[in-house]
C-alpha cells in the first residue's frame, strides 16, 4: 500500500491546524498582552503540544509498523501467523492504542479550552453559571474514556495479543471504545454548543449577522459530524484501512472549530488599528468604576491618565492591558453609555477654558464626580448586545 497520500494529508493538516493555533496566540497577545492571559490560553499550549505528538504517532504507525493492528486479523490469520511475523503487528497494535488515546486527549483538551474561552466572554452573564457544571461534565467524560481504554480489556497487553485469540474486546479497534468515545463527545460538544445561545437569542441584530453569530459558535456540529463519520467509515462500512486517519481527521476538525472563534478578532478593523470600543471606534478611556461607583471626568488629557489609574488600583485592577474582548471590559463600556446617556448637562459642564492674555496660556480644568448606579433590570439587553457585537 503506497501511503503517501496519508502522510501529505497528516502533514498538510497538522500544518494549517498549527498555524490556526499560533494565530489564535499571536491574536490573544496583541489584544492583552501576556500578562492579560487567562487559562484558555495556556490549555491550548497543552492541546498544541498533543496534535504534535499525535502527528508523529500516526507517522511513526504509517512507515514503522506499515499500518498494522491486530483488529485487521481474523481467528484463522491469528493462528496461522508465524512466529516471525508476530512482533510486528504487536508493535502496531501498540502504537495504534497510544494514538487512540492521544486523540480523546486532544479532543477533550479543546473542550476544555472552550469553556474557559465562554467564561471569560460571559463573565458577568447568568450564563456563566452554566460553565463551571459543564467543565465538570467534560472532565468526569475524559475520565470515563480513560477508563473505558484501561479496563475494557484486562489484563491490558491483551490489545497487542496475537494468539490465543483474545477476544472482540480486546482489540485496539473494537466497538466499546469507539461508541463509548462517540457517544460522550457528541453530549459534551452539545452542551458546548449550548450555552452561548442565550446571550445571541437576546440581542438585536440584522438577520445575516444573527446567522453568522450561529455559524461561528455553532461550529461544532461539525465536530460532531466528523466523530460520526469515524465510526461509520470504520463499522459500517468496512473501510477501517488506515483507521488512524479518521482520527487524524477529526482532531483537525477539532483544532479548526476550536480556534475560529477566537480568531474572529483578527477580521476586524479595530485589532490592526488599536481601537478597542465596543463600537469600533478609537476613544479616549475615562475612569469609570465597575457596576456602580464614583466616575471621575476630567478634561485634561495628562490627568484622565493619571486618573484611570489611580482608578484602576482602587477597584483592584492591575497595570496590565485590558482585554477588549472581555466581559468585564464590556460591562464597564456599557455604563459608559449609561453615563453618556443621562449626564449631557454634566459633560457640558466639564469644558477647559484658555485664556491668552500676552502670550501666556491659562487652563482652567473642571471636575466633576457623579454617583451612577447602573439598573440591572434595563441594562441586561444593551450588556447581550455589546458583548456579542463584537463577534460580529
Amino acid at each position: 500500500m503506497d501511503f503517501t497520500p496519508n502522510l501529505v494529508e497528516i502533514y498538510t493538516l497538522y500544518g494549517i491546524g498549527t498555524c490556526m493555533i499560533f494565530a489564535r496566540i499571536a491574536c490573544r497577545t496583541k489584544l492583552v498582552g501576556v500578562r492579560g492571559w487567562h487559562p484558555d490560553d495556556y490549555i491550548i499550549f497543552l492541546s498544541w503540544s498533543l496534535y504534535t505528538s499525535v502527528t508523529v504517532v500516526a507517522h511513526v504507525f504509517i512507515i514503522k509498523a506499515g499500518g498494522k493492528h491486530t483488529s485487521l486479523l481474523t481467528h484463522d490469520d491469528r493462528r496461522l501467523m508465524p512466529a516471525s511475523q508476530v512482533p510486528a503487528w504487536e508493535y502496531g497494535s501498540k502504537i495504534f492504542m497510544l494514538g487512540q488515546m492521544l486523540y480523546a486527549s486532544i479532543v477533550w483538551s479543546l473542550k476544555f479550552n472552550m469553556l474557559f474561552f465562554y467564561r471569560r466572554i460571559t463573565r458577568g452573564l447568568w450564563v456563566e453559571k452554566l460553565i463551571i457544571p459543564a467543565i465538570a461534565f467534560v472532565a468526569i467524560t475524559g475520565t470515563t474514556v480513560l477508563l473505558v481504554f484501561t479496563c475494557t480489556c484486562r489484563p491490558f497487553h491483551k490489545l497487542w495479543q496475537v494468539w490465543p485469540d483474545p477476544g472482540d474486546h480486546c482489540e485496539p479497534q473494537n466497538y466499546v471504545f469507539f461508541l463509548s468515545v462517540l457517544i460522550m463527545n457528541m453530549l459534551t460538544d452539545l452542551i458546548i454548543m449550548l450555552i452561548p445561545l442565550p446571550v445571541i437569542t437576546n440581542v438585536q441584530v440584522s438577520l445575516p449577522q444573527r446567522l453568522g453569530l450561529y455559524l461561528l459558535f455553532g461550529l461544532g456540529i461539525f465536530c460532531m459530524i466528523a466523530a460520526v463519520l469515524r465510526v461509520v467509515f470504520v463499522f459500517a462500512l468496512n473501510q477501517s484501512g488506515i483507521s488512524a486517519m479518521w482520527s487524524i481527521r477529526e482532531d483537525f476538525v477539532a483544532v479548526f472549530v476550536g480556534q475560529a472563534p477566537m480568531l474572529r478578532p483578527i477580521f476586524t478593523r479595530g485589532f490592526w488599528t488599536g481601537e478597542t470600543d465596543s463600537y469600533g471606534k478609537g476613544s479616549k478611556a475615562k475612569s469609570y468604576g465597575n457596576r456602580s461607583g464614583n466616575i471621575e471626568l476630567d478634561s485634561n488629557p495628562d490627568h484622565s491618565k493619571h486618573s484611570r489609574k489611580g482608578s484602576t488600583a482602587a477597584f483592584g485592577g492591575s497595570g496590565k492591558k485590558k482585554d477588549p474582548y472581555s466581559v468585564t471590559q464590556i460591562m464597564s463600556e456599557s455604563q459608559e453609555e449609561i453615563v453618556k446617556g443621562g449626564a449631557g448637562d454634566m459633560e457640558a459642564g466639564a469644558r477647559v477654558v484658555t485664556q491668552r492674555e500676552s502670550a501666556t496660556h491659562l487652563t482652567v480644568n473642571v471636575q466633576r464626580t457623579v454617583q451612577v448606579e447602573s439598573r440591572e433590570t434595563t441594562a441586561d439587553e444593551a450588556r447581550y448586545e455589546q458583548r456579542v457585537e463584537r463577534w460580529v
